[in-house]
């Protein structure tokens, strides 16, 4: 597959899961998509590609819950083909989430991502 066809796929597959910004459904109040965000519950960092309503909490609140892009861990291995060092896309409540809202967020359009590894 040429470079090209694999950079559209991968742009129309995560365009396919990532939220319209002008829907009515997204949160008032969550973070803006493409902001980094780091999963306390896995310890990865990403980018925040979706959010809608949860539960109530205690107080009748609705919970936000984002879904987060999560990069492969920094430490990673370079010859390293374990599985769990993947991209990976979580559902995290809104407080089991750190956001860097003081970096501009990702423009989400133009993420492109290879899920294919590369041979050693």
């Amino acid at each position: 597959m040429d470079e090209s066809i694999k950079e559209r796929v991968t742009k129309k597959s995560i365009s396919s899961i990532v939220s319209d910004l002008e829907s009515k459904d997204y949160p008032k109040g969550a973070v803006p998509v493409g902001t980094y965000a780091r999963s306390i519950r896995l310890k990865r960092l990403g980018i925040i590609i979706d959010a809608f309503y949860g539960e109530e909490d205690l107080d009748g609140n609705k919970i936000i819950i984002y879904t987060v892009f999560l990069f492969p861990p920094y430490n990673r291995q370079p010859l390293s083909t374990s599985s769990q060092d993947e991209y990976y896309i979580s559902n995290e409540y809104e407080y089991e989430i750190i956001a860097y809202l003081m970096m501009n967020p990702v423009d989400i359009s133009k993420v492109s991502i290879s899920y294919e590894q590369e041979e050693y």
